[in-house]
């Protein structure tokens, strides 16, 4: 800032600031009069003093002024506070750090009273730079005097140790882990002082070594007083008086492994390695090593089961060979060169190559290559040259031999000469896809029992007879389930399949599991016996008959349909006519006798339409009201089906419901309305018991008064209605509109005749 030669009065208020560094420039500029402290130019000198001397400090220093904590502070403290910076400037202590405004509380307190407080390794949660962190610092508070000599302020000196706390929780954190690293170590270790070798330190395999005996502290003589003699005293004297380490490989020691247990030998491959003071003198001794007693007694086992193997395999009549755990085959029993003619070796490494058929050595090698990535068991096919140049077929197989690691140490294969069974197989595997064809074409499938196993093998065509996905076998339980319930005893029981009784010819229904169709399965059977007489095996063949039946069932149906219907149109006819003509006048009488002869002829329609097998409650519901004013009425439910006999039920009484409700009820009135609704719902007496409740609800209709008399539409709705739905109505004439409600068992349409 260029100087004048007359030094103004506005310049000698900021000479304080002189030096500040940016905040030496932000407090000049900044609007001091609208804080606590007030403007600039009336700052008492003991606060211009105090701001003086932390401007200029390195270290970073924020000054709290006044009982707001009014934050001055300098560039050392802007670097500290980050994206808060300047906005920390000239706010109050408690709002500029809302995290930690508890904290400053305190602390304005303390100091404001003549206290001072300090903190190390203080651990906050700050967020300076738009989310949360933790911080660790060291921080010094001491009031700040005014002129009075009363405190007006407080100095805060924050020092942020964050860095050496993480470095210094890492160090502990990977001591722990070096400690814990020791003290898992598969080899067992020890850390034994003085020429004593007393021990200091040892880990749990160690401790597993020597029988869990409490050794720390004692030296090794008296720790493990079985070992005198064997030489491991005396090296450990020599090492520690010359300095130099031992290395050793299965050397052996008896030791006690367990309290109070017998001597055993051990082999152990050990170190013993000086540890040296900063001057150089061997103060220590530190012992490393591995109990290899397991292994090696495996590796003796292994030569002892090496030999066996070759011995058993040169002796063998089939192929016999062995590979590397890469899949080099490296040896091969006299049996392939025999047969081969090839010289010893020639078929080491990639030579087996050479008398595999050119047609099978791609696949058979990918196929071993297969093998070697998954470790698993080795199985193919394919032709090997014999030495007068004819190829056989050959079936393959190899399995890996690991170690206790599970590490693959090597393969053993052998080769099966199968040309014999393949030519046989072929042949029957020709007459019988003949067979096959001949099923297929004639639409029958050939079915073969294990009696004793249940277990039933169909050809080609079978399982498509029973829905099923193509498969080798299938429980006979599989399929007793897919038959009909009320037509299994209708097929072989276990027992009529034991005593070999069974019905030879039999037809029954099943339910095919993939789409739900009902089939008709014709089936013929005969037993396979043993010496004794007893069955072990049923053979038969099946075939599908349902469009036989069904055309059987439909001629039958035609007739006693034809005949049962026209006897139930003309016997509901009689009864609705001898009921509306009984004692009223002959035009009244017309009218509803017209009326119900409509609702049945609606009815009949929508039975037409699904051949006489079921109906919609919904559209049995829509089509009777749509003579009535349908703007008043209401209806809600799922399209449950019903038979014809309750469909034609349903339609005369929701006919008779309304056209009560027209001359009487909720319909006679522009305001009235009708809801009908219906839906399942679990019995309250029986919570397996599924009931239907069908609900007729009047409103807003003149007041409703019971009838004097019971007439035919009461009848019919009350008895016939209940009745054909296997359930009771009740009907409720309250004042403010007629209620009918129908309680029956869920509809369930029988199943087709055939």
């Amino acid at each position: 800032m260029p100087q004048s030669s007359t030094t103004t009065a506005g310049d000698r208020q900021l000479a304080f600031l002189s030096g500040g560094g940016e905040l030496g420039r932000l407090i000049a500029a900044f609007d001091w009069a609208s804080t606590s402290i007030g403007p600039l130019e009336g700052w008492p000198q003991s606060l211009k003093t105090a701001v003086s001397l932390i401007l200029r400090s390195n270290v970073p220093i924020v000054m709290l002024w006044g009982e707001d904590g009014v934050m001055i502070y300098n560039d050392g403290y802007s670097q500290f506070a980050g994206g808060r910076h300047p906005r920390l400037l000239g706010s109050k202590v408690r709002e500029g750090w809302p995290e930690v405004a508890d904290f400053n509380d305190n602390i304005m307190k303390v100091c404001l009273g003549g206290g001072t407080l300090a903190y190390r390794a203080q651990e906050l949660t700050l967020n300076r730079t738009g989310r949360p962190e933790q911080v660790w610092l060291d921080l010094d508070y001491s009031p700040i005097l005014d002129e009075s000599g009363e405190p007006a302020g407080v100095v805060a000196i924050v020092i942020e140790t964050t860095a050496r706390v993480a470095v210094e929780r890492w160090r502990a954190g990977e001591r722990d882990r070096q400690r814990q690293m020791f003290e898992q170590a598969p080899g067992f270790m020890a850390m034994l002082t003085g020429p004593q070798h007393v021990v200091e330190l040892t880990n749990a395999a160690y401790m597993q070594l020597v029988g869990h005996r409490d050794i720390i502290g004692l030296p090794v003589r008296q720790a493990l007083p079985e070992i005198e003699g064997q030489g491991f005293f005396e090296l450990l004297d020599r090492v520690y008086s010359s300095g130099e380490a031992f290395i050793g490989y299965a050397l052996r020691a008896e030791l006690q492994r367990t309290p109070g247990a017998r001597i055993e030998d051990r082999f152990i491959d050990l170190v013993y390695q000086p540890v040296r003071n900063p001057a150089g003198d061997v103060f220590g001794i530190f012992v490393q090593g591995v109990d290899v007693t397991d292994r090696l007694i495996a590796e003796q086992a292994l030569r002892q089961s090496e030999t066996q193997f070759r011995t058993f395999a040169e002796a063998m009549p089939n192929h016999v060979w062995t590979a590397t755990p890469q899949g080099l085959l490296d040896w091969f029993n006299p049996r392939v060169y025999d047969y081969s003619g090839a010289k010893p070796g020639a078929l080491d490494g990639h030579g087996w190559g050479d008398i595999v058929h050119p047609d099978d050595v791609v696949a058979a090698a990918q196929k071993w290559q297969q093998g070697l990535a998954s470790g698993a068991f080795y199985e193919t096919e394919f032709r090997l040259r014999r030495h007068d140049g004819v190829y056989r077929w050959f079936i393959a197989r190899a399995v890996p031999i690991r170690d206790t690691d599970g590490a693959i140490l090597r393969w053993i294969g052998t080769n099966t000469d199968i040309d014999d069974q393949k030519q046989v197989a072929q042949a029957l595997l020709q007459s019988e896809r003949r067979l096959q064809l001949s099923q297929n074409a004639a639409g029958i499938a050939a079915l073969e029992l294990d009696i004793a196993t249940g277990t039933v093998v169909g050809s080609e065509g079978f399982w498509g007879l029973w829905g099923l996905s193509p498969r080798d076998s299938v429980h006979i339980s599989v399929l007793e389930n897919i038959v009909i319930p009320e037509d299994k005893d209708v097929r072989s029981t276990p027992q009529t399949r034991m005593q070999g009784t069974a019905t030879p010819a039999v037809e029954y229904r099943i339910r095919r599991p993939d789409t739900g169709e009902l089939r008709w399965l014709s089936r013929h059977i005969d037993f396979v016996r043993d010496e004794t007489g007893k069955p072990i095996k049923m053979f038969g063949v099946m075939q599908d008959v349902t469009d036989r039946r069904e055309a059987q069932a439909r001629q039958e149906l035609l007739t006693h349909e034809l005949e049962h219907r026209i006897k139930n149109i003309l016997a509901m006819v009689a009864a609705i006519a001898s009921q509306t003509l009984r004692n009223t006048d002959i035009a009244t009488a017309s009218a509803t006798f017209n009326e119900r002869l409509r609702a049945l002829a609606n009815a009949h329609d929508i039975l037409n339409k699904t051949r006489w097998t079921s109906a919609s409650i919904r559209e049995v519901v829509d089509n009777t009201i749509a003579a009535f004013p349908v703007g008043q009425i209401s209806v809600s439910g799922p399209a449950l089906p019903i038979n014809p006999k309750m469909a034609l039920t349903l339609a005369l009484a929701v006919n008779e419901l309304a056209t009560n409700a027209l001359k009487y009820g909720a319909l006679s009135t522009a305001q009235g309305k009708v809801d009908i609704e219906w839906s399942l719902r679990p019995s309250k007496d029986e919570p397996d018991d599924t009931r239907l409740i069908w609900r007729w609800r009047e409103s807003g209709g003149p007041p409703v008064t019971p009838p004097s008399r019971r007439g035919f539409g009461r009848f019919l709705i009350e008895r016939v209605f209940g009745t054909d739905f296997g359930g009771a109505v009740e009907i409720d004439y309250r004042p403010d509109g007629v209620e009918c409600v129908l309680n029956a068992p869920a509809p369930q349409l029988p199943t087709a005749p055939y």
